[in-house]
């Protein structure tokens, strides 16, 4: 779950102004919203503001319980353990392999190797890249990659889940598949938030929606 009371956030080139102006939103765990708004609306400054790449400049910001703006550094480091992000320029490490970064949120909370390896080749199978895992990301297409960058974002089941347009390179089949996938981890409890511009996909999966336009929020729910 997140809250953002009266949330405001300058570019960090004062010349710019402001990318959010006095957001005020809340959602529940285990709800699924999509983020909606023309490019430049403010998304994807929110969702850097919910993955705690970016600390607001005014207004308070709760993620899964924890009051952010007044958070120590360790603890905000334990907190984004618990968070996935899909990008939408995918920030896989081009030096490890298909295998390492999928494996990544999971070394990180120390799980034993066996279990990573059991992990990471049933999801890797899931998404349909099994014969991949020793591959390098520059050695992938950019659908692959964006499948990559999805196993990673929610192989430790993440209590609250963002994907910057996690469709935009996948066909009918996986954009299918995947939605699928997010609305079953909202029903195990998984909070998720997806950005998109594929009017397409909102209609055929409807949910309740965060509409941004010029950093003002203009619809919740």
């Amino acid at each position: 779950m997140f809250r953002l009371q009266d949330v405001s956030y300058l570019y960090p080139s004062a010349q710019k102004g402001a990318a959010l102006n006095h957001v005020s939103v809340a959602v529940s765990q285990g709800e699924f919203r999509w983020l909606l708004g023309p490019s430049g609306a403010g998304k994807s400054s929110l969702l850097r503001l919910l993955a705690l790449d970016a600390r607001a400049s005014s207004g308070m910001v709760e993620v899964l319980g924890v009051p952010v703006m007044q958070a120590r550094r360790g603890v905000i480091a334990r907190l984004r353990q618990r968070i996935g992000v899909v990008y939408q320029d995918f920030r896989l490490l081009d030096d490890l392999s298909v295998f390492d970064n999928v494996a990544l949120p999971l070394r990180l909370q120390l799980r034993p190797e066996s279990e990573i390896r059991h992990e990471v080749n049933a999801i890797m199978k899931w998404v349909g890249l099994g014969s991949r895992i020793n591959a390098l990301p520059p050695q992938l297409s950019g659908g692959e990659q964006q499948r990559v960058a999805i196993a990673r974002a929610v192989i430790h089941r993440p209590a609250l889940l963002l994907a910057d347009e996690p469709t935009n390179a996948l066909d009918d089949r996986q954009a299918t598949r995947l939605m699928t996938m997010f609305h079953r981890l909202a029903e195990l409890g998984t909070t998720i938030v997806v950005a998109t511009h594929n009017d397409a996909l909102v209609r055929k999966y409807p949910a309740h929606a965060i509409e941004l336009m010029q950093g003002y929020l203009v619809q919740e729910g």
